[in-house]
């Protein structure tokens, strides 16, 4: 049936155009979103038998026995899980590579709570904290993120194929004293320019993900690599791989954080002009 509503001069909206946008808007919203990462202004690692404050926020934080205690200070309106901490508040870290504890809320700034496993005594848990402030200079300055322009021909069939075995993706970090390690899923698999590629598939924190260099990495694109999201209710009938959707760790943004360097085994020998391009002013390690 015509429509005669529409003008004849009209242009059809390209459904995998505007799918483009609507998560490229939603990326730049949650980056950018008062406590996303754009807004962290220090991290502070607390080692076994470490006591310290962190300037601007009231209480202290002391690290034993692979256990942190926040001791707050008195009358000091500081809220965890949307709780008033008026007893000191304990930690304790249950996971192997990094892992989220909470975070603690003071007026606008936020400082999240995280354990980390040590990269020289792997039974041990160093302490770090990341402060996030809503008026952080990388947030208010932050213009948008650079990207290649959309191009269907990086949009490759694939197939995915579970591991065989219980496997732990242990990666270095851009913090030397640390490790991170994630449960593999399984791989991903695709021809490009005449080879066969395969890519290992993580679960970070509940996400599918694989994370990736390839020949653009320190050039056009940031310095350790970039990061692929795959959807986790058609994983195993998935039959593409799309490299526009490729994005910056969190740590192209910002000096404060613990991002993993993905594996040789995950570097693609050519250049994947496709997704995010190094940020403007993009942090260094």
């Amino acid at each position: 049936m015509t429509n005669h509503n529409v003008p004849q001069d009209a242009h059809k909206a390209d459904p995998y155009i505007q799918q483009w946008h609507i998560w490229h808007a939603q990326r730049v919203e949650e980056l950018s979103s008062p406590h996303g990462y754009l807004s962290p202004t220090s991290i502070n690692w607390i080692n076994d038998g470490q006591s310290k404050t962190i300037e601007g926020i009231p209480g202290t934080w002391s690290s034993k026995n692979d256990v942190l205690v926040y001791t707050p200070e008195e009358r000091a309106q500081v809220y965890n899980a949307e709780t008033l901490v008026e007893q000191p508040l304990v930690f304790v870290p249950t996971a192997f590579g990094e892992e989220a504890l909470g975070y603690l809320d003071y007026g606008d700034i936020r400082i999240e709570v995280n354990a980390q496993t040590n990269l020289n005594d792997q039974n041990n848990h160093p302490f770090w904290l990341r402060v996030k402030d809503p008026d952080a200079e990388r947030r208010k300055a932050f213009k948008g993120i650079e990207h290649f322009p959309i191009d269907r021909r990086w949009r490759f069939p694939a197939t995915f194929r579970r591991a065989d075995d219980d496997e732990l993706d242990i990666h270095d970090s851009v913090v030397k004293t640390v490790l991170q390690s994630y449960p593999v899923l399984g791989f991903v698999e695709f021809d490009y320019g005449g080879g066969h590629h395969s890519l290992v598939v993580s679960n970070v924190f509940g996400h599918v993900t694989v994370f990736f260099s390839d020949e653009t990495t320190g050039k056009e694109t940031y310095g350790i690599g970039r990061v692929l999201h795959l959807d986790p209710l058609k994983l195993d009938a998935l039959d593409v791989i799309d490299f526009n959707y490729a994005f910056n760790y969190p740590c192209a943004f910002s000096p404060y954080c613990t991002c993993p360097i993905p594996s040789r085994r995950n570097h693609l020998p050519f250049a994947v002009t496709a997704g995010e391009k190094t940020p403007e002013d993009s942090a260094q390690y």
